[in-house]
């Protein structure tokens, strides 16, 4: 049973503090989005994530509010808190607007991610939860419970607006972006274990300092979101055959690219050839990577187009190997130039016996259709040793270099 019942239970509380005071300010932390969890997980699932969201604000009450305010549901098992804010300290006197925003500001950067990483692991990266706040007026002529719950409905109002907002804010910087053409290149080495010796780099797009889209994965999360995925993708690509100068002229290099823009016709014929001597990059330097799961999802397009692409002299690898889509016929019947191990299965890979032996599988495949294998996210000496016993012979990751815009 909840420890947090809902407001309806507090209304002769709340109804006074009403008249007494006036006005009643309330909190609201719209966590509805987490319901999902019980249709996927079920009941059990869902129960247990929301007492770990009960644990939180019971834990934070000291921190973040006051003993006196009142913490409650909009309904009985509900995922929407409310939390009407008591007197202020040493003074009988409602709260004010600013108030209500210095809490929210507060919940905002302490509780809200405290109450996402609760989520976990039905959420693999935290979910954004919205928040918001409404004033009640006392008015003796209207029942103090509408007066509450339209309280309620101006808090979630304000917290609907305020995602709208913000997602109008990152597609306008996304749209910035694209216009000024704002997208950075980094380069990673690929190195063979053995001797550290260079294989490539592969070209590692992000966004600008400052607008929350520097990662790779915010930046590329805002374009899928905004439906403007291929215009960045050819963005990152442009870009990262245009700065290949900085890369050794024997060194691979590996451009990502989306299953549309294989397709780009600026990135086929004469435009492509054209491009290409501007870049000053030849044809047999360039390997297309695509990520394992676009490539089973789109197995018949890409049997399609391979062949146009390493006609010219071009390879072709596939990210992302072993991240759990089960494609591994499918990439062996396509024989790509590489293979690239997902980091999740070369994370710990000394200690994991299962990550061990899907790495094993990969090498076997790779030796079995030709292509070379690739660790990727390599962060310790031991995953080195272990990944060299198996035969992995080339590896990426922070352990052997970094992203670098200006590589020698």
């Amino acid at each position: 049973m909840d420890s947090i019942g809902p407001y309806h239970a507090c209304l002769p509380e709340l109804s006074r503090e009403l008249s007494e005071r006036g006005s009643l300010g309330v909190i609201v932390i719209e966590a509805s989005c987490l319901g999902v969890i019980e249709y996927e997980y079920g009941s059990e699932a869902y129960e247990e994530v929301r007492n770990r969201i009960v644990t939180v604000l019971e834990e934070q009450r000291e921190r973040d509010y006051r003993a006196e305010d009142i913490l409650a549901l909009d309904r009985p098992g509900g995922l929407r808190f409310l939390l009407f804010l008591g007197r202020k300290r040493r003074r009988g006197q409602p709260s004010t607007l600013a108030d209500l925003k210095a809490v929210q500001s507060r919940f905002a950067t302490s509780m809200v991610p405290n109450i996402a990483r609760a989520t976990f692991p039905y959420f693999k990266t935290p979910p954004r939860l919205d928040l918001g706040y409404g004033v009640a007026v006392h008015n003796p002529l209207v029942n103090p419970e509408r007066i509450v719950r339209r309280a309620l409905r101006n808090g979630l109002e304000l917290a609907e607006h305020q995602r709208k907002s913000d997602q109008l804010l990152v597609r306008e910087r996304l749209q910035d972006i694209l216009l000024r053409e704002r997208v950075f290149t980094s380069y990673q080495p690929i190195l063979r274990l053995k001797d550290r010796t260079l294989l490539g780099f592969e070209a590692l797009s992000r966004g600008p300092k400052g607008t929350g889209l520097e990662g790779a994965e915010a930046l590329f999360a805002a374009a899928g979101e905004h439906q403007l995925l291929v215009e960045l993708d050819r963005l990152c690509r442009r870009r990262a055959l245009l700065s290949s100068g900085r890369i050794p002229s024997n060194a691979k290099l590996f451009v990502n690219a989306l299953p549309a823009t294989i397709r780009d016709p600026q990135f086929r014929g004469k435009p492509l050839i054209d491009f290409l001597d501007r870049a000053q990059v030849s044809p047999d330097r360039i390997v297309i990577e695509i990520t394992e799961k676009l490539v089973i999802d789109n197995y018949s397009l890409f049997r399609e187009v391979m062949a146009y692409f390493t006609d010219l002299g071009m390879s072709f690898a596939v990210d992302d190997v072993g991240a759990g889509y089960s494609g591994l016929e499918s990439i062996a019947r396509l024989k790509p130039a590489f293979l690239k191990i997902d980091t999740v299965l070369v994370r710990d890979v000394h200690s994991s016996l299962v990550n061990r032996e899907m790495v094993k599988a990969i090498v076997a495949m790779g030796r079995g259709i030709g292509s070379t294998v690739i660790a990727e996210g390599i962060h310790s000496e031991d995953e080195v040793r272990a990944l060299q016993a198996m035969g992995v012979d080339y590896g990426q990751g922070f352990l052997l270099a970094r992203p670098d815009p200006t590589p020698e």
